[in-house]
């Protein structure tokens, strides 16, 4: 898992170019491409960064350029794209940290040990009182051990959000240059999560706040992904009013960079999500503009 943010950007757009290819040249030359990339990676990085790339953007890339070849919805060329990703990815990283001393979670717990060490030596060196810096330890202690636990909920989110970004491209891209023959489902404005998903973000909630060890533990990473699901909802929701609306350019930034900057608003947006269910806000604004 490449983690710099470099890297990162890197790694959200990379599947981008495959899956254009893949729908405009065909099949073969898609594969094609993936191979020529993976060989590249293997000479110039070796064979564990290759399979990574096999695993987190290849595999996406290919299901993704078959499923809108099928005109399949765009959540379910996200959704599947997306899990099956995640879950290849980490088997490959049990599979290559199986054989070491330390497991991927105690991998992931001393890395981020060892940034938060790296934080505690600068506040040190320019003078911080010590009984502040041994709370923030003690403080940076207990979050390595939730990161460290909740890292397959992060795989998946970042899955998620590289699919979601790489089929949103595709699609400005694609209906840019060759109409929206292969893009005819619901804008993102519309879009409403399955119902049944609320029993997975109730069930992980009590899991995670009554459970204890591995219970905890798989609460928090269901959880987290619902969570996200939601927050994507409650974007769409937001999507919805600005366009009926017909709120300026501008103050869609400007709002989205609030939203986005500020934990709170994240909250209160999944919190829009999950009530949706209920509610049902877009239909009760039709309503409304009919009366």
């Amino acid at each position: 898992m490449v983690f710099p943010p470099l890297g990162a950007l890197v790694g959200v757009l990379s599947p981008f170019p495959i899956i254009f290819l893949y729908l405009q040249r065909g099949r073969q030359v898609g594969i094609i491409l993936i191979a020529l990339i993976f060989v590249m990676l293997l000479l110039l990085v070796g064979a564990n960064q290759a399979m990574l790339f096999l695993a987190e953007y290849a595999l996406m890339a290919l299901l993704m350029g078959e499923m809108i070849r099928f005109r399949l919805p765009g959540d379910r060329c996200i959704a599947i794209s997306a899990l099956a990703s995640g879950l290849v990815s980490i088997v490959l990283l049990l599979t290559l940290f199986g054989d070491q001393d330390t497991s991927v979670k105690g991998f992931f717990e001393e890395q981020i040990r060892a940034h938060f060490s790296q934080s505690m030596k600068a506040f040190e060196s320019v003078g911080e009182n010590k009984t502040e810096v041994e709370e923030m330890k003690a403080f940076a202690e207990r979050t390595a051990e939730v990161f460290a636990a909740s890292y397959p909920a992060f795989l998946f989110i970042g899955s998620l959000i590289s699919t979601a970004a790489n089929y949103a491209l595709i699609r400005i891209a694609w209906m840019r240059f060759y109409g929206s023959g292969l893009f005819l489902g619901r804008a993102f404005s519309e879009w409403v999560c399955p119902e049944i998903l609320v029993w997975g973000f109730i069930l992980s909630g009590a899991a995670l706040f009554l459970g204890q060890g591995m219970v905890a533990d798989a609460g928090l990473n269901v959880f987290l992904v619902m969570l996200c699901i939601y927050f994507a909802q409650g974007l769409s929701i937001i999507v919805h009013f600005l366009k009926v609306r017909k709120v300026p350019t501008f103050f869609w930034f400007v709002l989205f960079i609030l939203i986005f900057v500020q934990p709170l608003l994240i909250g209160l947006v999944a919190g829009l999500g999950v009530f949706d269910i209920w509610a049902d806000f877009r239909k009760l604004r039709t309503v409304e503009d009919v009366s």
